[in-house]
């Protein structure tokens, strides 16, 4: 399905659901179990066949019953990571009531006034987002652990009561009053997207043949139901406002868009800038990210951050709809949050926070240690690369050292000056595959059709290429919407992974 049809079909469906939600719900409960039926029918099937197998081989018939008993067996065989698919433990550091009481205590007041399900699982990750994940001991079939995930970054970046409205929204996903209807899509929707990718290119073949049917179903099923899961988030919103008061969700609401922006946009950018200039960071994320926050988002910044917020407009495939819908809905006004002297980190976690901030810097350090170090040299020497180069005019540099000057001044962040030079080097007869990737790269960056010309020429120039470069032109003819070029593209990816 294209991201046309997609957004035809979400355009479409959600007009049916405005016009006739009840409607429209039993659709969605008939095509959810439209996956189920086709599931057992598969059980079915291969039972019979098993059971036609035996009766065969009773008879005499070892031939006939072991072509059936085979095939039988491999459908059974499929159906098990089917019906008992794995989804993967979240990762993050463990939690016990005796680590932090408070918290506990606050999650067990949220559960009980929003009549949630029990939690059996308490997980902190490094991530901005906290979220309860029903992992299904059988499968589609069900009997779940509810896991409670919280990130420490969103815990440091809002406060108390600004967490416990988040924890209502999530309870209100599960709890007895959103009903079971909502609670049953909003499960399964995870479980058919981790049965699709069971059976991905490794899958056998029998698999993949199998499954064929549920590669189209999913991402249809995916397309009613992310309207209903849009339906559900603002009853989720509605039942969590009787909880907290509908004026501190959508201070949370807010709080998260504008100090989430804040971290991805300020704190993880001003920080990895220091890695052009600093062999090693000179702090640590997670034991410095409140110190940030307390600083201050000047206001003039924060007003912008929210008023872009609120000009983005709900996709056809979103699940959660858009921060202006959400805040209208609860009918209050859209107002910048005061920061909060403390954070729910800082009120909940107690010594605990300490603990988790330095497991969770080592662990970046450990991972992005490298990566930094790499950085610094990559800019040391495209500076040293500059000093050398700019003492020599440009018109008496070859295609390789014109290349090299180029790409240097685009990884100190010049664009402007390397995107002339670098088409330059790589238009030039003996010019490099480097040259044409890095003026590709900048041209797709600026949406310009030059972008395939280059890509082509890196191609050619580096045979070895063939399946990056055409990757990378699949992609920018499909950010434009033109599927016919795309299609031709991934085409040619396939042609070139067979040979």
């Amino acid at each position: 399905m294209t991201k046309q049809e997609l957004k035809r079909l979400v355009n479409r469906l959600e007009r049916e659901s405005a016009a006739a939600p009840e409607v429209y719900r039993l659709k969605v409960v008939l095509l959810a179990s439209l996956g189920y039926a086709y599931i057992f029918l598969l059980a079915a099937l291969a039972l019979i066949g098993l059971g036609w197998a035996l009766w065969q081989l009773a008879h005499g018939e070892f031939f006939a019953a072991l072509r059936v008993g085979l095939l039988s067996g491999l459908i059974s065989l499929m159906l098990v990571p089917t019906l008992w698919v794995r989804i993967p433990q979240p990762h993050g550091h463990r939690l016990q009531p005796l680590d932090a009481p408070k918290l506990f205590a606050i999650i067990e007041k949220v559960r009980a006034k929003s009549r949630g399900p029990k939690i059996d699982q308490i997980v902190i990750n490094d991530v901005f987002n906290t979220a309860i994940v029903q992992i299904p001991r059988l499968g589609i079939l069900g009997w779940h652990r509810n896991i409670l995930i919280i990130g420490l970054p969103l815990l440091q970046a809002l406060s108390r009561k600004e967490f416990a409205a988040i924890l209502a929204h999530e309870f209100a996903h599960l709890s007895s009053r959103h009903g079971k209807l909502g609670t049953w899509i909003y499960r399964i929707r995870t479980v058919w997207m981790q049965v699709l990718a069971s059976f991905g290119p490794d899958a056998s073949i029998v698999g993949r043949l199998l499954t064929r049917p549920l590669r189209g179903y999913i991402p249809y099923f995916n397309a009613y139901s992310s309207v209903l899961a849009r339906q559900d988030e603002y009853e989720a919103d509605r039942l969590a406002a009787l909880v907290v008061g509908p004026r501190t969700l959508a201070d949370a609401l807010i709080a998260i868009a504008i100090r989430g922006r804040f971290i991805n946009d300020g704190f993880w950018h001003d920080l990895w800038r220091r890695a052009e200039t600093c062999p090693e960071p000179p702090f640590l994320p997670h034991s410095s990210m409140r110190t940030a926050l307390n600083l201050g988002i000047p206001p003039d910044q924060a007003e912008h951050w929210l008023n872009e917020a609120l000009q983005h407009d709900t996709a056809s495939g979103d699940t959660h709809p858009c921060l202006r819908d959400r805040i209208q809905a609860l009918d209050t006004s859209c107002e910048i949050p005061p920061n909060a002297t403390h954070s729910a980190a800082q009120m909940l976690l107690g010594e605990m926070l300490t603990t988790l901030q330095h497991t969770f810097d080592d662990l970046w350090l450990q991972y992005n240690g490298p990566r930094w170090r790499e950085r610094f040299h990559t800019v040391s020497t495209a500076r040293e690369t500059l000093v050398r180069m700019e003492n020599h005019a440009q018109q008496n540099l070859g295609p390789e050292e014109l290349g090299h000057y180029a790409l240097a001044l685009e990884t100190l962040g010049r664009t402007d000056e390397a995107l002339p030079l670098l088409r330059q080097a790589a238009d030039h007869p003996h010019g490099q595959a480097a040259a044409a990737l890095a003026a590709a790269r900048i041209l797709h960056a600026r949406d310009d059709e030059a972008t395939i010309r280059y890509l082509e020429l890196a191609m050619h120039r580096d045979r070895s290429l063939s399946e990056e470069v055409t990757t990378q032109a699949a992609a920018f003819y499909e950010a434009r919407g033109d599927t016919d070029k795309a299609g031709a593209y991934w085409q040619r990816l396939a042609n070139l992974q067979l040979n």
